[in-house]
């Protein structure tokens, strides 16, 4: 495997698309070095923190979407008839309040209730 410290010529996108996509990719690898580099990069570039942010959320919602379908399914699966992610109905669920709006609740550090 090789590892790349300048970005490919020739690939018809701009120095700063290439940044962005690697600053994005180095939040779904969890890679600081990678992505302290990208930034450092991208801001000698002239590219605004805003812009920097948008490419940062979506990389997260990239990342997280297996995660919630994971932690959908464990859920499902494992808590199936015990009224809830915690083995019993959080009282936000039991108010029809979606999971996650009662916090520490159901004493849940995963945020499911």
């Amino acid at each position: 495997m090789t590892t790349q410290t300048e970005p490919q010529t020739g690939t018809g996108l701009s120095e700063t698309t290439l940044n962005l996509v690697a600053l994005g990719a180095a939040i779904g690898a969890n890679a600081e070095r990678a992505f302290r580099a990208h930034q450092a990069r991208l801001s000698a570039l002239g590219v605004s923190n805003e812009i920097m942010i948008e490419a940062v959320n979506m990389a997260l919602r990239v990342k997280g979407d297996p995660h919630s379908i994971l932690m959908a399914l464990a859920q499902s699966t494992l808590t199936e008839g015990s009224g809830g992610c915690c083995g019993d109905a959080c009282a936000c669920e039991a108010e029809g309040k979606a999971k996650g709006d009662c916090g520490d609740g159901c004493g849940s550090e995963t945020g499911c209730c």
